[in-house]
């Protein structure tokens, strides 16, 4: 036999805080005045992907400036590579499932 469940106010008003305490993350990590660019580190952080190697094989575009829909957008500075901090987190949204908001 269905049960018909109701949500108290105290309920509905924690997950509507919840839920804009994560989009007002989202949007500030995108809103910037100027597009940053990440070191590896913060880039495996943002994107979650565990290692470097899955990151430079798999991930990101295949050439230095070139975008992709679904890779990670880089640059190379000397032999270091920097990462674009809106592709990082477009990879991660599209990794769990989300949208991404670009």
């Amino acid at each position: 036999m269905p049960t018909i469940s109701f949500v108290s106010s105290e309920e509905h008003e924690a997950a509507l805080a919840r839920l804009e305490a994560k989009f007002c993350g989202l949007l500030n990590a995108y809103v910037r005045q100027e597009e940053r660019w990440l070191d590896t580190e913060e880039a495996l952080e943002k994107s979650r992907v565990r290692h470097r190697e899955t990151l430079e094989r798999y991930v990101r575009a295949v050439h230095p400036g070139t975008q992709q829909e679904g890779r990670i957008t880089y640059r190379k500075v000397g032999r270091k590579c920097e990462y674009l901090q809106s592709s990082c987190i477009d990879y991660a949204q599209r990794k769990l499932g989300l949208p991404s908001l670009t």
